[in-house]
């Protein structure tokens, strides 16, 4: 029996939205370059174009917000006045869907760049305990989320897993040089409202990317 062609888009979007991360890059003073996919497949896969779901981010520096986005290739880009650090949070780029057990979910992205300043601006965030350190506090609603996941990526596509203590400290193996994406996740039951659907579980993915000298 084939099954119904809105329950495969609404599978189809969950699993999206679980397996794919939006992640930033910067250099020095430069734009803003965002990325959304999965870092640690071989081959980017843009056959959905996925990028375009990317529309009306929040994104901004230390003390000012970024520009218009422009489309380049693979990703966007955007200008920003501020030297260093930026952050991009972002919970529009999915529709809620309904999961296995009936009840609609719903995904928040959040991404930061460089590991420059250490205080926390998005609501899920690796905040570099000291300026570009190895030792990260992961916090949730300005709180410490303990025993999660976090997963480092390198542009080789190399992963290690650590995981955040009790204190919700995280401590980066020693890296080569290189550029690094780190990731972690965070369910959280919920009862929401988002558009016309009644949300009962958030999905909250953030990204730390930087280069290692």
């Amino acid at each position: 029996m084939k099954r119904p062609l809105l329950f495969c888009a609404l599978l189809a979007a969950a699993v999206s939205a679980q397996a794919h991360e939006i992640w930033i890059e910067r250099d020095g003073a430069g734009p803003v370059r965002v990325y959304f996919g999965e870092p640690a497949q071989e081959v980017l896969d843009h056959g959905q174009d996925e990028i375009k779901r990317i529309v009306k981010p929040d994104l901004f520096g230390a003390k000012d917000k970024a520009g218009a986005l422009t489309r380049e290739g693979d990703h966007l880009s955007a200008p920003l006045k501020d030297s260093g650090d930026a952050w991009l949070a972002d919970d529009s780029v999915f529709a809620p869907w309904k999961g296995e057990d009936g009840r609609y979910e719903s995904v928040s992205y959040y991404a930061r760049a460089g590991r420059q300043d250490t205080q926390g601006r998005l609501a899920f965030e690796l905040v570099p305990r000291a300026s570009q350190g190895q030792d990260f506090t992961l916090q949730f609603r300005n709180k410490p989320l303990a025993d999660a996941k976090v997963t480092v990526i390198n542009a080789d596509k190399w992963t290690k897993e650590v995981q955040s203590d009790a204190k919700g400290q995280v401590t980066l193996p020693k890296l080569a040089a290189g550029r690094y994406i780190v990731v972690a996740s965070h369910k959280e039951p919920v009862d929401k409202k988002i558009g016309d659907q009644q949300v009962a579980v958030m999905h909250h993915i953030t990204t730390l990317t930087f280069k290692a000298e």
